[in-house]
């Protein structure tokens, strides 16, 4: 472990991740002249080389670490849980530098990635020699501060200050009356405590000379400095300037996000929003908290050097809660959640200080259990105050007031049609009734009142795009710098058919130049790695090409795109280049079902031949190809499976990545839900029962299908055998399709 604070230097590194991340690592360690002498992954390509370097299984190496002695560190480039792995590997005696790396990165901030003393590790409060000389130094450096100083708060290290130098107390001030002291301590050891003081110091404007703790000690004599103060090297963003928790009284609406949304996407959603207030001209904030949330958190964990987090009943936390593995179990579990209730009741008390008019919440499918603690801890105070939801748990008027039912109003679907109207009854003191696009409490219209969708936008330009003008962009980032700008060139699908899928709405596009005007300016903000979020880009496979051509036109350089595209007819290999010259480096495809049967089953609309084609024509181009596999529909047959497999073992070459893929749902809006008797699905209990019990999908113990009978263990059977074949072709199973299968096995 490197303890002199000075830049690492290796010679020799080990890269684990062989896709493209490691790729673009491994060129920028080639311009340092820092050998990689072997590559790790969990599929090794099946010559067993890449950039032609050896690659190691990840299993091999955690089964014998001597196949790294040699290398001075091992850089991670591999997706969600790199610091489970990091914190594995040290579990198993590896003691060199282990550090992160993301697409994105400059590869100069990973390798000046410093050591640093831990300000909650200075002391250990035991009475040792070396506790009682570091109270002395720090006794004088108080000393030596403008007379009386008062002390921030009385805590475990001003007592034993206090105890160690008696003789300070004449000239210390502990009773929190600021205002007779001429400097103040900030005696606050721990990380976020040091960030909260900043800011509660700022809001109350305190003009004196101010000691902090975590300062004063970059100046520790090198004599007093003790091996288990130091912080192993890891790259992280940190430290940050997180956002202070402030809500700003006077307010038409407060607009809120909470966690846990995965925070490396932006997000675009809540900027939509927040440009619908904008253009009411109504006083009103929008206050990020999953943001704020997550930088807490993993500062508390990576500044303050806390390998292991705790909830309140003892059960060891994820290290980081918003990954892809973690998010959908961590904040839907009241244990989990309660670990933040402090935080939460700080938030809380804020918002009922500020006393706004309309509060509104953005519902993301993981965080109604803590946004319904914020509502439950404001209403008694706030009787007055609207409470607005909306979000993704809020497209389907049956759904919606179901999963979270603590509102005033909810929004339906987009907000567009029928935000402003609402927004501007309520300030006038008006009755909302029958507006369309909105489910109001007081209508009762859960209890079966007729809900009247709004009107939505057709004309998507003059929306204008988020601009995030709430926060520095750049603290959108994952606290290993990995950031991912979802962007949106339509709403809805075109296509529209497919018998599985939840989200068949009406299909819009924005023009090519505004999307294209919307990628500039992110890019003068520091974004370069953008997703599509559209559910079908390619409703107009013409207008992502105009994008790309005017991306090309404006000379935007530097960015990398991704994206899922339907597979049908008219693409060429022209078209792919195009793409990939604009920046597209990935493209994932819906295929679904692989076989004959099941793509008439699926209605994809598409053929085999049709798949073969077009994934050829992208790999040809240079993008990465992932697909997407939707296992056990009803009809669905063993020779399904086969055939989905042959299809796989003939085209792997020109496969990267299987994406996803998960058994059916039976999920709220697909065609199986509305017709599922007449699709061939059966059912253990009343059908109306269960829809009412589970409004957001049916879970597998409840249903089965027949001709031929097909419960969860078949499905999960069938899974498991195309698993099997991709491991055996060495096809990477991307981290969202292993955490759904997972899942799998778990609903």
């Amino acid at each position: 472990m490197n303890t002199n604070n000075q830049q690492l230097h290796w010679q020799k590194v080990a890269i684990w991740g062989a896709a493209l991340s490691g790729a673009v690592c491994f060129d920028a360690l080639m311009l340092k002249q820092i050998e990689v002498s072997l590559f790790i992954d969990k599929y090794p390509p099946a010559n067993g080389r890449f950039k032609d370097r050896p690659v190691i299984s990840s299993e091999a190496i955690l089964a014998d670490l001597n196949t790294v002695k040699d290398v001075d560190a091992i850089i991670l480039t591999m997706g969600a849980g790199a610091t489970e792995l990091k914190n594995h590997l040290r579990e198993l005696g590896f003691q060199k530098d282990i550090v992160t790396y993301r697409q994105g990165l400059n590869i100069d901030d990973v390798l000046k990635v410093q050591s640093r003393i831990v300000p909650r590790k200075i002391l250990q409060y035991d009475g040792s020699d070396s506790d009682q000389n570091i109270l002395k130094w720090l006794a004088t450096e108080i000393t030596n501060a403008p007379q009386p100083v008062a002390f921030y708060i009385t805590n475990p290290l001003s007592e034993a200050l206090l105890l160690a130098h008696p003789e300070l107390a004449a000239q210390i001030i502990t009773s929190g009356d600021w205002s007779k002291a001429n400097s103040l301590f900030v005696n606050t050891p721990d990380y976020i405590a040091s960030v909260d003081a900043r800011h509660d110091l700022e809001e109350q404007n305190i003009k004196i000379p101010t000691l902090y703790f975590d300062e004063l000690i970059k100046s520790l004599p090198s004599e007093l400095i003790r091996e288990q103060m130091w912080h192993e090297p890891e790259y992280s963003i940190y430290p940050v300037d997180i956002p202070a928790i402030r809500f700003e009284s006077g307010l038409d609406m407060l607009l809120l996000d909470l966690p846990g949304r995965m925070l490396g996407m932006l997000p675009n959603g809540l900027g939509y929003v927040h440009n619908i207030l904008k253009g009411l001209g109504i006083n009103f904030q929008t206050v990020d908290l999953d943001m704020i949330i997550y930088h807490r958190y993993h500062s508390n964990r990576i500044l303050d050097d806390h390998k292991h987090i705790y909830s309140p009943s003892g059960k060891e936390m994820p290290a980081d809660p918003w990954a892809i593995a973690f998010i959908e179990d961590s904040w839907k579990d009241p244990d989990f959640v309660s670990y933040f209730d402090e935080l939460l009741d700080k938030i809380s008390d804020r918002i009922v200080q500020a006393a706004p008019k309309i509060i509104g919440f953005s519902l993301n499918g993981t965080n109604t259990l803590i946004v319904q603690k914020i509502v439950r801890k404001i209403r008694p105070q706030l009787p007055d105050t609207k409470v607005i939801v909306g979000g993704y748990e809020c497209i389907n008027p049956e759904v919606g007031p179901k999963i979270f039912d603590d509102y005033d109003y909810m929004v339906i679907f987009e907000a567009e049609g029928s935000l402003p109207d609402l927004i501007q009854l309520i300030l006038d003191n008006k009755k909302v009734i029958g507006l369309p696009g909105v489910i109001s409490k007081d209508e009762g219209l859960i209890s079966g009142n007729t809900f009247t969708p709004a009107h939505l936008v057709e004309d998507l330009d003059p929306l204008g795009y988020p601009t995030y003008e709430w926060a520095d962009i750049n603290l959108y980032k994952n606290y290993n710098g990995y950031q991912l700008v979802p962007i949106l060139l339509s709403r809805g699908c075109k296509w529209s058919k497919c018998t599985f899928c939840g989200e068949r709405f009406s299909w819009r596009r924005r023009s090519p130049q505004s999307l294209a005007d919307e990628i500039e300016f992110l890019v003068s903000k520091g974004a370069n790695n953008f997703h599509f979020n559209d559910s079908d880009l390619s409703g107009d496979p013409m207008a992502v090409r105009e994008l790309c051509e005017e991306i090309i036109r404006r000379g935007i350089t530097g960015i990398t795109m991704a994206g899922q595209l339907r597979v049908q007819k008219g693409y060429t290999p022209d078209y792919f280049e195009v793409l990939r010259k604009a920046g597209f480096n990935y493209l994932r495809y819906g295929i679904d079902g692989w076989s004959k049967n099941t793509l008439k089953l699926h209605k994809k609309g598409y053929t085999a031949k049709h798949i073969a084609e077009v994934i050829e024509m992208t790999k040809a181009a240079g993008i990465l190809v992932a697909i997407n596999l939707v296992i056990g529909i009803p009809h669905e047959t063993e020779e399904d499976i086969d055939e989905t497999i042959d299809n796989i073992r003939l085209n792997a070459a020109n496969i990267d990545t299987i994406e996803n893929i998960n058994t059916l749902m039976l999920i709220a809006g697909s065609v199986y839900w509305e017709k599922p008797e007449e699709l061939g699905m059966r059912f253990n209990e009343d059908l109306n029962d269960l829809y009412r019990q589970f409004p957001k999908y049916i879970p597998y113990k409840y249903w089965h299908s027949v001709d031929p009978y097909i419960d969860q263990d078949v499905r999960l059977a069938r899974l498991k055998r195309i698993l099997d074949a991709a491991s055996e072709l060495n096809i990477r199973v991307g981290s969202y399709a292993e955490w759904s299968s997972q899942n799998a096995k778990k609903i």
